[in-house]
Parts: structure tokens; sequence; C-alpha cells
């Protein structure tokens, strides 16, 4: 059979750097793996970088038989749209929706013009749905998946996903574009599933598991070593848990004399754990740990049970620093605020000075316990799908209008993005073309913001 892949486009007017920043489509490329172990042709459209692509064209062109759409929560509308496009041209052709967005909400995507829609992906259910469609084995229940045919019924109990190493080859032609803020070609891997810090606004834990899935690290090194990209960003919840884990992968780059760079995500606890390793690991390659600092005040640590202390946060910045590892640090923006504690936030980045910095206002995910809490406050319901992009204000501010919020917001933005430590470090470290796009970027990002605190920035009903 032949199977076309798609991962679609973000519409210009959402709040999110997904529409300058962005890297492979790592759930795809697994899917890829198997369709062609199974023995299917695959192609892939990766609409983020062919932006202005004509999917009835694609459709004429390749004539598929099955048309998979991946989904962020973003993504809702143009995925149905891309599905009912398919339907239209040939409604034979059979579509399948995944991605996070299906995994998390399922019935976001229970539509005539969708036949199955993937909860969570394994080698088993993708052969399985593969022999339905060939016609091969009857329609009924496959674990995971939700069935137009059954009506979208599937009480059966659903699995994490399964590691699956990723087609790089069928991103083959879109690879030089893939980058992670402004590190280009970047290529993305993933070495485990799963996260032991179980913070209240997070939602990976809740979708990958309270206890980590890791897999073997000469197999992680294996596809490394493959890789052309000289730029590799690790997605782990957490890279840096287990020391012996760490120390083989130094092991194993140093007697295959593989240098790239990387860049991957870290917890506080991790690193003071081991931080006579973190020399170590700088030599071989970790250039960057994004660490979530996510507050400046010890009591909202507690609140988002982040196992940590603004005072380690200071600590861990110095050891990643003194070891020769720039801290990317990320904040979480509170809707409880008031003015002054947009000025504290800043004070406690000017003690930190994390080389790069990003924040995002407070997200109750409906998956975690933050939904309930601030349910009544929500200015979007949840299948305002577009408005859950990690960059608008989704809570009313209880300390303030939601048209002086934005505007600490727009504020905070500002200084936090061109703050002289930030310009020196991306000058130094990032292409002038990609620093440029960056700033532009940031430029159609502020427009939207102001755009939001002139539009919505109404009071709360």
């Amino acid at each position: 059979m032949r199977v076309l892949l798609v991962r679609p486009w973000v519409n210009k007017n959402i709040t999110t750097v997904k529409n300058f920043l962005f890297g492979e489509p790592l759930g795809i490329e697994c899917v890829s793996t198997v369709l062609k172990e199974l023995g299917h042709e695959v192609l892939l459209l990766d609409c983020m970088i062919e932006r202005n692509a004509s999917i009835k064209q694609y459709l004429s062109i390749y004539r598929p038989d099955m048309v998979g759409i991946t989904s962020q929560c973003t993504d809702v509308e143009n995925v149905l749209k891309i599905a009912d496009i398919v339907k239209k041209f040939d409604s034979k052709i059979v579509v399948a929706v995944g991605g996070v967005q299906a995994t998390c909400f399922p019935d976001s995507f229970f539509s005539p013009h969708v036949d199955y829609v993937y909860k969570s992906t394994t080698r088993q259910n993708l052969s399985d749905l593969m022999k339905e469609v060939e016609g091969t084995r009857p329609a009924e229940v496959i674990e995971g998946i939700y069935s137009r045919a059954l009506d979208f019924i599937n009480e059966g109990e659903f699995c994490f996903n399964e590691y699956i190493v990723p087609d790089r080859e069928v991103t083959k032609r879109y690879r030089k574009h893939y980058q992670y803020i402004g590190f280009q070609p970047c290529a993305i891997v993933q070495t485990a599933y799963g996260c032991r810090n179980k913070c209240t606004f997070c939602v990976r834990w809740k979708l990958e598991g309270d206890s980590l899935r890791e897999v073997g690290i000469e197999e992680i090194v294996d596809q490394i070593e493959a890789l052309d990209e000289p730029y590799v960003m690790i997605c782990d919840n957490d890279f840096l848990v287990h020391e012996d884990r760490l120390i083989e992968f130094c092991n194993l780059l140093e007697a295959r004399n593989i240098k790239k760079k990387y860049m991957c995500y870290g917890s506080v606890n991790s690193v003071l754990e081991k931080p006579d390793l973190m020399k170590r690991l700088a030599r071989n390659g970790i250039m960057a740990v994004i660490i979530g600092y996510e507050a400046f005040d010890d009591s909202r640590l507690v609140e988002y049970n982040k196992q940590a202390t603004t005072d380690q946060n200071e600590k861990v910045t110095r050891i990643l620093q003194d070891s020769g590892i720039a801290c990317w640090g990320s904040f979480i923006i509170h809707p409880d605020w008031e003015k002054k504690d947009f000025k504290r936030l800043l004070a406690y980045i000017k003690r930190l000075r994390p080389e790069l910095i990003t924040f995002s206002p407070l997200v109750p995910h409906p998956l975690t316990p933050l939904y309930d809490q601030y349910e009544d406050r929500l200015i979007y319901p949840k299948e305002d799908y577009d408005k859950w992009n990690f960059g608008d204000v989704l809570i009313y501010p209880s300390k303030m209008s939601l048209k002086a919020y934005y505007l600490q917001v727009l504020k905070l933005a500002l200084v936090v993005n061109f703050n002289a430590y930030s310009v020196a470090y991306t000058r130094k470290n990032i292409p002038t073309k990609n620093s440029i796009k960056m700033v532009l970027g940031f430029k159609n990002l502020f427009g939207v913001y102001v755009k939001n605190m002139l539009i919505r920035g109404r009071k709360r009903p």
C-alpha cells in the first residue's frame, strides 16, 4: 500500500514559536519505520516547511491508499481540514490521525472524515491496522486505536507508545531545515520515556508514565553516529538522571570519536546529584541544558511540585556554566502575579544569568490537577484548541485586568529576549542568518501579544 504521512502547518495567528522554530517530526518518522518494515511505500509531507503545499496535488501525484496525519493541540482545525480534503478527493482513501493531541483527546478527531484515531502507537497495532485496511483482518477492536467503523468505541486498556527507531530517510529532503533555537541543521533523539519528576503543570509524565523506560545507550549512540547533523536535541524529560548511563554515553562517544553538539533537558536534582560529571559531558559535546526553573520563590516551587529551591536553581546554574555548559532556563508566568512579581522575576533572572530564557503563561492542561483548580477562571474552553499553545494567557489574572497583565507579559518578553547577556550568547553561538530569523519571528510573536492585549484584554465576565 501507498501511505502519505502529513505534518500540518501551524496557523500564523497562533501565539507560538513553532512558526519559526521547529524540529523534525519524530513521531511520524517512527510510524514510517514500521510501515516500511511491513512492506508499504511511504512518502512524508511536512507542511511546516512546505507551507504552501497543495494537499490535492500530492494526492493526485502520489495516489495514496492511506493518509496518516500527526497532531498537536493547535493542529486540530488543520488536521480536520486535511482529512476533509482527502475524503473529498477520494472517499476510499483511509485517513488515520495520531500524535500528542490524539493521545490526550482522541475525541478531537471523531469525525466523518477520519477512519482511525491512534491513542497510542506500537508495532503490533500498526500491523493490525494495516491488515484491517488491506482486508486480511476483520474489523474489530485494536489496542490503542479508535475506529469509525466501530463508532469510535474502544473500552480496552491503552498502553504507552512503544520505542521505535525513527526513519530519518523519510525526511531526507527536509532535514536541512530542522533546527532547535537557531542551531541548524539539528536532529532530535529520544533515549527514554517517562519522568520521575511529577510536576503539577506537566502532562508528559501523564502520557509517558511516572517511571523511566530507557533505551540501551549503545543503541542510541548507534543512531547518533549515523546522523549527518552536527547538532542533536535529546528530547527526554530529563536526560541527566542516571550517572552510570551518562558515563557509558561518554565512553562510547570517546571510543568512537563522535564529535557533535548536544542540547538536552535536565532537572535541578539530576545536576546536583552528579556535579563532577558535567565537565566530562561538556567535553563530549553537551553544549546546553534546559532547566525548568519555573519560579522565583520557593512557595511556588512547592505548588508546582518541583522538588527544588530557588537557591538550588542558582547553584545548578553555576555548576553548568563553570563546566562549560550553557544554561537555558524556563519560567512560568502565574495568573496571580502583581506587577511587582514581574519585577521580582526579572531581578531573579538577573541574579541567575542563564544564557537563554523562555517563559510561558501557566497552562492548566486538562490532564493535570491544575485544570480543576483553575477551571472557573479559564478564558477559553479546552475545545478552543488554537489558544492552548503555551503562549496565550489562558487564566484570568486575579490581581490586575487582563489587558494590564498582557502589557506586563509584553514588557517581560522584550526585556528577556533582548537582554545584553542573551544577545551576546546568541551572537557568539548562533549563525547570523538564524539569529535574524529568530528576531523576525519574535517580532511577529510580539505583534500577536499586542493584538491579544488590545482585542482580548477584556474584563472577566
